[in-house]
């Protein structure tokens, strides 16, 4: 188990715990991110927003945030050949 904010882009992983209020945990669950949520970085960085796909929609997560979801990895996303 990890903070988001630790994840690399193109890493896939599993939201196992919020460690924040009820307000974090409600605006996160509003973007449709909750325990038990399947997400992949999109654009890791260790400063700055990051980008998460969530069942085909991006989200931007403030770094402060991401530092308080903690994830379980589940592999590497792999790249859709055109």
């Amino acid at each position: 188990m990890m903070p988001l904010s630790m994840m690399n882009s193109g890493e896939r992983g599993r939201v196992v715990q919020i460690r924040g209020g009820r307000g974090m945990v409600n605006r996160l669950a509003d973007m449709g991110i909750r325990e038990g949520s399947e997400i992949v970085v999109v654009t890791g960085q260790r400063r700055g927003p990051i980008m998460v796909l969530h069942d085909n929609t991006k989200v931007g997560i403030g770094f402060g945030m991401a530092r308080r979801i903690m994830v379980e990895p589940t592999g590497v996303q792999q790249e859709k050949e055109a």
